[in-house]
């Protein structure tokens, strides 16, 4: 599962889950080397009776230390901000871009506009070039480039080797300036997205996880809201043009370059491929804010299905909840630790229920979601179910031990590393985190945080953020062949949870 910690790693082609996963955030230490918490000395290393030569498992180490890059900022006349990361490692340019826009905004009655706008403005050529000219191009010089849209975020990125990147750079600056919008291609990628849809129910995960969206935050919710046959065959040409000139501005989006260039040089590159996109005033749609509201209950999509898709919980917390270290490692402990996990170990490792299982409490520009899946087979349903409510209980009267937190805080911070090793993954981490406007130090802190954290601070986040009186359990499968009713579980009756036939 990815939670709003996690940076998909999108732009290396952030349940961001690739993890997610790039952490970032602005750098205010100069590029200093950031050292580990503060380890104990340990002696050095006895030697071994019968060779003399140290023993292997008592050698130590010195503490790991990251060294962080400073990108240089820089804002175009046109309010475009973009950060450069120069490194000379290897041949290659990449860049990145995110604007402040998505599928929240999307008019309810045609749904999936931000999404297919993205799609087009990678596939539907540009004013100086047809769909398929750029795709020769591209290919020719072994050059990458993506456009897509999540809910808050539309994001771009362009890879070339060094001596290509700036042609790479000016199709991508065309995409983003002026894309074609082909009529033909338009109907190409309808055609594509109304069959993902019709197909959208054959799959017990996504039928789940889609439609716990709904029960949570509610089915017209723009957090929730699903596009539809109907919604993306109302959108035409101009709707796509609208979304484009409405969103796709400069003073409306934050870049970053990284690789091995120049910094003069790619200076005057960005000022001549930009010069000349206007920028203006952006005002999206207000967007209701997420309402806790939603009753607990139990809801059953009966399908004829040998295995069943489980989920459970309630709302989640705000991205800048001041527990979120706290939670960060009651994640861990919880279900996001994979097999060191508590859900992980009971559910499937000591008792067999499942195939697999996991999640966490998520958080979100708004209200993440506290979320756990579960996929078991039908003879097992009811139980897992009743193992998982209990394993949450328990997490939240007893909190966690104190090999469990100290476990997860070695583990979260000497992983961490991993998650912003490279300009890249640095870079799109960096971008991710101002995007959102975290603290300039988050990234700088999030280690030291990471072992600040207490087990009181963890039981006491799993007491207020945990609840497992109020859950949201939503069943994918065939009842006839569970363990037992599912009005065991004492929820009350199952109620049938009608999905949308598009």
């Amino acid at each position: 599962m990815t939670t709003a910690w996690a940076r998909p790693a999108r732009r290396a082609m952030l349940w961001l889950p690739a993890l997610l996963a790039g952490l970032g955030g602005l750098v205010s230490d100069g590029g200093a080397a950031i050292p580990a918490p503060p380890q104990t000395p340990a002696a050095a290393p006895a030697p071994t009776p019968a060779t003399g030569t140290p023993d292997p498992r008592a050698l130590t180490y010195a503490p790991l230390s990251i060294s962080f890059p400073k990108p240089e900022r820089l804002f175009l006349p046109n309010g475009l901000l973009i950060y450069l990361f120069e490194d000379h490692e290897l041949p290659l340019i990449d860049a990145a871009i995110d604007f402040k826009t998505g599928a929240i905004f999307d008019p309810p009655d045609k749904a999936g506009l931000a999404s297919l706008a993205a799609t087009l403005m990678r596939t539907g050529g540009t004013e100086a070039s047809a769909p398929d000219e750029i795709d020769e191009s591209l290919e020719f010089m072994a050059a990458r480039i993506t456009l897509d849209a999540g809910n808050d975020m539309l994001s771009g990125s362009v890879s070339a080797v060094k001596e290509r990147f700036p042609e790479a750079l000016r199709i991508f600056a065309g995409m983003l300036r002026s894309p074609r919008f082909d009529p033909a291609r338009i109907e190409v990628e309808k055609a594509r997205d109304i069959e993902e849809i019709r197909r959208r129910w054959d799959d017990p995960g996504e039928i789940a996880g889609l439609n716990f969206r709904r029960l949570v935050y509610g089915s017209s919710n723009p957090w929730a809201r699903l596009s539809t046959t109907g919604s993306v065959g109302r959108i035409r040409r101009d709707d796509l043009v609208e979304f484009h000139r409405r969103y796709v501005r400069p003073n409306n989006a934050v870049m970053g370059i990284a690789g091995d260039f120049d910094g003069r040089r790619m200076k005057s590159l960005l000022e001549e491929t930009f010069k000349g996109w206007s920028n203006a005033k952006i005002t999206p749609p207000a967007v209701p804010k997420v309402k806790d509201d939603v009753p607990a209950g139990l809801h059953l999509i009966a399908r004829p299905l040998t295995q069943s898709r489980v989920e459970i919980g309630h709302l989640g917390v705000s991205r800048f909840d001041p527990d979120k270290f706290s939670i960060k490692i009651l994640n861990f402990i919880l279900g996001e630790g994979g097999f060191t996990s508590r859900l992980m170990k009971e559910v499937r490792s000591n008792r067999g229920l499942a195939y697999s299982v996991g999640g966490g409490i998520g958080l979100d520009s708004d209200r993440g979601l506290f979320e756990i899946a579960c996929s078991t087979k039908a003879g097992s349903t009811v139980e897992a179910i009743d193992l998982i409510r209990s394993i949450l209980k328990q997490v939240r009267d007893q909190g966690p031990t104190d090999q469990e937190v100290r476990e997860a805080k070695e583990a979260s911070i000497n992983s961490f590393v991993f998650s912003v090793d490279g300009a890249v993954r640095f870079m799109q981490a960096f971008l991710y985190y101002d995007f959102y406007a975290y603290p300039p130090d988050f990234l700088a802190t999030y280690r030291d945080n990471l072992a600040k954290v207490t087990r009181d601070q963890v039981a006491q986040v799993a007491r207020r953020r945990i609840n497992p009186d109020r859950l949201v359990v939503l069943v994918v499968g065939d009842d006839k062949a569970f363990d037992r009713p599912l009005q065991s579980l004492g929820l009350g009756e199952p109620r049938p949870f009608r999905m949308d036939s598009d």
